[in-house]
């Protein structure tokens, strides 16, 4: 199953909120995580940099998974196996957008290498309304419009580290009014409006958890996303920047490149 399948819209019910300063991602080290599942299995990297302009924020990331496989027989017509074939589930995204100063989307793309899909995104003026453009294999498949629930969202393929960390940088220094968040989450190949819109809420949690980043101690700060029919939890150290997050539904962690979680004491 793909992360995607598991992403669909709901409004979840807002939470309490605590507000911290602009995280600063220019001291953050270098932006590597490992997908990690349940089972403690590395299924995928991702790589980012997030850059402040004058305008907001400008993001070039990639990401990429492979989540298990399928096996198929082949027989003869003695019904006899005489082959298999394995298919694997596999996304190996770049994405390349910018968001203002507030988080909301501006414009950009997302790259699907292992189908040769590229999509782009553009706001009309009033942020109401995204054009969607597709392009597989070189083959333009058209575009069309997505109606957006409200102007302010952010693009999220597929939840990945990226769009996790700039989510938090911005809701942590620009929390909405009304505590929900609008994501767009793309709809991979299947073009023509299979776009899903969805609401996401963020809280601080109780518990102050730690860590250590290329062995050296990190006090932690414990967000909880909510979405859809469950949660992420996210960890971040005081200035706002990723250190773990767990997709919950996804049964996925990632984790930063040499940070490790202190157990639960």
């Amino acid at each position: 199953m793909s992360l995607r399948s598991a992403l669909v819209p709901v409004a979840l019910v807002s939470a309490a909120f605590a507000m911290l300063s602009a995280p600063a991602l220019a001291a953050a080290p270098a932006n590597s995580f490992n997908l990690v599942s349940k089972a403690g299995k590395t299924i995928g990297n991702a790589s980012y940099n997030i850059t402040k302009d004058k305008n907001g924020y400008h993001i070039v990331g990639k990401f990429q998974y492979r989540l298990g496989s399928s096996v198929s027989l082949s027989t003869n017509t003695a019904g006899s196996s005489i082959g298999t074939g394995v298919t694997y589930n596999d996304g190996q995204f770049t994405e390349d957008f910018k968001v203002s100063e507030d988080g909301n989307f501006l414009s950009g793309y997302t790259q699907n290498s292992s189908d040769q899909m590229m999509t782009s995104f553009q706001p009309s003026k009033a942020g109401t309304t995204v054009t969607i453009n597709q392009i597989q294999g070189g083959v333009g498949l058209g575009s069309h419009d997505l109606t957006m629930p409200k102007p302010n969202f952010l693009v999220v393929p597929d939840f990945d580290p990226a769009t996790v960390q700039l989510f938090l940088t911005t809701a942590l220094a620009h929390p909405h009014d009304d505590k929900l968040y609008l994501f767009l989450v793309p709809a991979g190949s299947n073009p023509r409006g299979k776009e899903a819109p969805a609401y996401v809420t963020l809280q601080l949690a109780p518990d102050t958890p730690s860590g250590t980043l290329d062995g050296k101690p990190v006090a932690l700060m414990h967000y909880v996303m909510g979405y859809h029919t469950g949660k992420a939890d996210l960890y971040a150290d005081s200035t706002g920047t990723l250190m773990q997050a767990d997709m919950g539904p996804l049964n996925t962690s990632y984790i930063r490149a040499k940070f490790a979680m202190d157990a639960a004491k």
